[in-house]
């Protein structure tokens, strides 16, 4: 029995240091998984505030361009606006024209129901179409040659 308390004592300390060792080396592994799992965590945070940074970017991108988006908006309402009061001016100065010479041609009649086209999907109102009724009660004359009466304002000389 001495022999076996020696082959303890002599291993005991042994296997106490083994037992020790992988005690240690255990707890150095979860260690250095908990490391790789903080290393693993930031990277995860690292990227969303990376795609956060992105998002936010674009975000930007879309303001400035609903910003944008407005602003063309306005200059085609007020650009809209313009041409309809243009179409106004021209149908009304073309309606006097005709009625007072009392005939239109066929290639003013055509260029006439055009601009009225054009004021008409531009909001146009009522005013624009009671003058296309009257030019169109007017009879239409090919065979007479139209003069332009402000080409002979001035070739009179009264143009200046």
């Amino acid at each position: 029995m001495d022999t076996l308390t020696e082959i303890i004592s002599a291993c005991g300390s042994a296997i106490v240091a083994g037992l020790f060792g992988v005690v240690m080396w255990h707890l150095n592994r979860q260690d250095k998984d908990r490391e790789e799992k903080a290393k693993q965590t930031q990277r995860q945070l690292d990227q969303v505030l990376a795609n956060t940074e992105k998002l936010k970017a674009h975000d930007d991108v879309i303001m400035n361009l609903s910003e944008a988006l407005k602003e063309v908006m306005t200059a085609t309402d007020q650009n809209s606006e313009g041409v309809k009061a243009l179409m106004r001016y021209l149908l009304q100065r073309y309606h006097a024209t005709y009625m007072i010479r009392g005939f239109i041609t066929s290639h003013e009649k055509q260029e006439y129901l055009e601009a009225y086209e054009v004021y008409r999907s531009k909001g146009g109102n009522g005013t624009g179409e009671s003058w296309k009724r009257e030019v169109d009660t007017l009879p239409v004359r090919d065979d007479v040659p139209v003069v332009n009466p402000y080409i002979e304002l001035l070739k009179n000389g009264k143009g200046e």
